[in-house]
C-alpha cells in the first residue's frame, strides 16, 4: 500500500520524498504529453510534490488539473525546427531567459527537489536549476538526425548540463552517446509504461460506421502527427502496393499537424486524391478516444522513415491486443519481438511492409496469435507501476545528494 508521504513545503527541512518541477515542451495530448500524465499520475500517489510549467494553452492543462496537479503557463522557448535562423534563435534566448527567472521564483517558493525537463526542446529547466543549485533530470524523448549540427549541440548540453540524462530507450541513448560520449556516464534507459485504460476503453465498430465500412472489411492504421518522418506517405505507398490484390482493404490515419505546418497533411491528401484512394484511406484529425480507433484495426502499423524513439501508441496498440508492423529502427525493436508480438520490416522498404501487412491481413489466426503476444508483453514489461517506481528512486537518489 502506498502512503502519502510529506510533500516539502518552501523553507523546510528536505523530505525523503522531494517535490518535482517539470517543464514540457507542449500543452497537447501527443506521445510525451501522454508520458508525463501517466508519471505525474503516480508520482501523485507516491507522495512527491508536483509543479508542473507549460509553454501555452492546450488540453494537458486539463487533464493535469483532473489529477489535482498544479500547472504553470510560461512560453519556455521551446525550440522548433521553424527557429533555426538568426531571428529566431535571438528569439528563444529571450523566452528561454525570461522562462528561467520564472522557474528559479516556483523553485523557491516550492522548495522543489529537483527539476525534470521532459524533452530536449526545453532548455530553460537546466538552465533554472543550474542556478539555484538544484539536481536536474533530462529526460530525452527524441532521436534528432537534422540538422546535424543542432543534434551535436544538443549532446553537448546535455553531457554537460544535466546530473542525470535519462533515455526512453536504448536506441535512444546509442544515438546521442554516438554524437557526444561523455553522456554516458549519466545515462540511464527507463522504458515508458502505461496504463493500459484508455486503449482498451474502446468499441468496435465506432470508425466503421463513421467511415462507412462494412463490419467485415480489414482495416490497417497509424495513429501520429503528420509530419515529415510519420511515415504517412510510405503508408500510402502500401496501400497502392496492394490495392489490386485486395480491393476491400481499408487505410486509416489518425493525427494532427503541429499549428500554422499543414503541408505535409496538404501533400498527403492530394497524393490519395490523385491516385483515386479516397474510397480506400481515410485521413482524421487528433482524436481523444483513441480506445475506438484501436478497437477497429486489424494491423497497427509504425511507418516511421526516422527511427522513432518509443512511440508510446505503439504501446497502446500492443495493449490493446493488435499485431504490430514497423521498420527495423528505433525504440520499437525494443518493444515488439519480431515474428511474435509483430513483424519488423526493412527500413524504409515499402514493399517489404506491404507484404508483412499482407500476411496479416491474410491470416486471421496470426493477428490473434500476434495480438495476444503484444499485450502479454506489454502487461510484462511496460507497466506504469515499474516506469513510475524507477523514477522515484531517482529522484530520491539525486535530492539525497544535494
Amino acid at each position: 500500500m502506498n502512503e502519502r508521504a510529506p510533500t516539502l513545503a518552501g523553507g523546510g527541512a528536505r523530505s525523503a520524498v522531494p517535490a518535482i518541477l517539470f517543464a514540457h515542451s507542449g500543452a497537447e495530448l501527443y506521445g510525451a504529453d501522454r508520458i508525463l500524465l501517466e508519471l505525474t499520475a503516480g508520482l501523485q500517489a507516491r507522495g512527491h510534490g508536483l509543479q508542473v510549467v507549460l509553454p501555452g494553452p492546450g488540453p494537458l492543462h486539463a487533464e493535469l488539473a483532473r489529477l489535482g496537479v498544479v500547472t504553470h503557463r510560461k512560453n519556455l522557448g521551446v525550440l522548433r525546427r521553424r527557429y533555426f535562423t538568426p531571428r529566431g534563435l535571438i528569439n528563444r534566448l529571450c523566452r528561454v531567459v525570461r522562462a528561467v527567472g520564472f522557474m528559479r521564483g516556483l523553485l523557491r517558493q516550492h522548495g522543489i527537489g529537483v527539476v525534470h525537463s521532459n524533452t530536449t526542446a526545453v532548455f530553460s529547466g537546466v538552465l533554472a536549476a543550474r542556478l539555484a543549485g538544484v539536481p536536474h533530470v533530462w529526460h530525452v524523448h527524441e532521436i534528432t538526425t537534422r540538422p546535424r549540427w543542432f543534434a551535436r549541440a544538443m549532446a553537448a548540453c546535455v553531457g554537460l548540463l544535466s546530473q542525470r540524462a535519462v533515455f526512453v530507450s536504448q536506441a535512444t541513448l546509442e544515438h546521442m552517446c554516438a554524437l557526444n560520449p561523455r553522456v554516458r556516464a549519466k545515462a540511464v534507459v527507463i522504458h515508458n509504461g502505461i496504463d493500459p485504460g484508455r486503449a482498451l476503453d474502446g468499441r468496435r465498430g465506432v470508425l466503421r460506421a463513421e467511415m462507412g465500412w462494412a463490419p467485415d472489411q480489414p482495416v490497417v492504421g497509424m495513429v501520429g502527427r503528420i509530419n515529415w518522418w510519420k511515415g504517412q506517405t510510405k503508408l500510402l505507398e502500401c496501400a497502392l502496393l496492394l490495392a489490386p490484390r485486395h480491393s476491400q482493404l481499408r487505410w486509416l490515419m489518425v493525427g494532427g499537424t503541429y499549428d500554422g505546418d499543414n503541408r505535409a497533411r496538404d501533400e498527403l491528401l492530394a497524393g490519395i486524391a490523385r491516385h483515386s484512394m479516397a474510397t480506400a484511406v481515410q485521413v482524421l484529425d487528433f482524436r481523444e478516444d483513441v480506445g475506438n480507433v484501436l478497437a477497429d484495426l486489424d494491423v497497427f502499423v509504425l511507418p516511421s522513415t526516422e527511427p522513432d524513439p518509443f512511440p508510446t501508441v505503439v504501446l497502446e496498440a500492443m495493449a490493446a491486443a493488435r499485431p504490430i508492423v514497423a521498420f527495423r529502427h528505433g525504440g520499437v525493436c525494443e518493444m515488439v519481438e519480431d515474428g511474435v508480438s509483430g513483424l519488423l520490416c526493412t527500413p524504409g522498404s515499402a514493399a517489404e511492409m506491404a507484404a508483412a501487412i499482407e500476411r496479416l491481413v491474410s491470416d486471421p489466426e496470426l493477428r490473434l496469435r500476434m495480438g495476444q503476444a503484444a499485450r502479454q508483453r506489454v502487461m510484462s514489461l511496460f507497466t506504469r507501476e515499474a516506469f513510475v517506481q524507477r523514477f522515484s528512486a531517482l529522484y530520491v537518489e539525486l535530492a539525497a545528494g544535494r
